[in-house]
């Protein structure tokens, strides 16, 4: 009977001892999931060709460069966040990606990159890309 009875108190020691209290997510925590949410949704945007969502979701300039390249007929788009920097302005997420075109004409075009994508901290928008733009349909050498 005392071999089973010390184990069986462990146990509901431990037990008790575990999961009451939630943690609480940071700040940076929490602006880092937006961020990366924010992204996923540009992604989906450009994967459907949705112009207003692609418009709202980034700054001008960018999205017009974004929209002059809708030349395909699908897209697959896929993005591995690898590290966040949060500043006083932005919020800036490296990442590697990888996407495949679909063309009308049959042709199928793929490339893959790293880049840091750039938001404004105030209101997630993305404003810039560094280095291999994923939303760049690759070119054909002939």
């Amino acid at each position: 009977m005392k071999k089973i009875l010390l184990p069986l108190i462990l146990i509901i020691l431990v037990l008790s001892g575990c999961g009451k209290d939630k943690v609480k997510p940071s700040a940076d925590s929490l602006l880092t999931t937006e961020a990366v949410k924010r992204l996923e949704a540009v992604r989906t945007a450009y994967q459907g060709k949705d112009a207003g969502t692609l418009r709202a979701m980034t700054e001008e300039r960018l999205a017009e460069e974004i929209l002059k390249d809708l030349n395909f007929e699908k897209a697959d788009l896929f993005f591995t966040p690898k590290v966040v920097r949060i500043t006083g302005e932005f919020i800036t997420v490296s990442l590697n990606w990888q996407g495949s075109w679909h063309s009308a004409k049959g042709k199928d075009l793929e490339n893959r990159g790293v880049a840091d994508l750039v938001l404004q901290r105030a209101d997630l928008k993305l404003i810039r890309i560094d280095g291999d733009n994923p939303f760049v349909v690759p070119v054909v050498k002939e």
